[in-house]
């Protein structure tokens, strides 16, 4: 995605933010070497997480230089809690907030983010099995 404010991203048509959220959730993914038990566990969570993020900071409070969703990925990162022994409870905090910094108040779509996620990285998964 090209280098966009907070402002003009949520001002793009659907689909075109629909494809950027994806393209900035694919590459954190890879980022972290996420498996598909993995992303499973993380999405179904997210899904759930997300509703006790709703009145937390929006992409508008954020810092000027902040413009792509993928930019925004690193701003959402919560802390780690002691008892996620393997981390997956805090990626789950972690995209549930960063789907909220993208798309406040767009459920549909962040559940499309979910939904579209999921099956991406199904598909990845069934062309290595043999």
């Amino acid at each position: 995605m090209t280098e966009q404010s907070a402002t003009e991203f949520s001002l793009a048509p659907a689909e075109q933010r629909l494809q950027a959220l994806l393209e900035a959730a694919q590459r954190w993914i890879d980022e972290q070497s996420l498996i598909l038990p993995e992303i499973e566990y993380i999405l179904r969570n997210s899904r759930k997480i997300v509703y006790l993020y709703r009145d937390r900071p929006t992409a508008e409070k954020l810092p000027a230089p902040l413009r792509t969703p993928y930019e925004l990925m690193v701003w959402a990162r919560p802390e780690r809690g002691e008892g996620d022994l393997s981390g997956l409870e805090q990626y789950a905090h972690w995209f549930a907030r960063w789907l909220l910094l993208c798309m406040p108040g767009e459920e549909d779509l962040q559940d499309e983010v979910c939904c579209q996620s999921l099956i991406r990285a199904q598909s990845r998964a069934q062309m290595f099995v043999y």
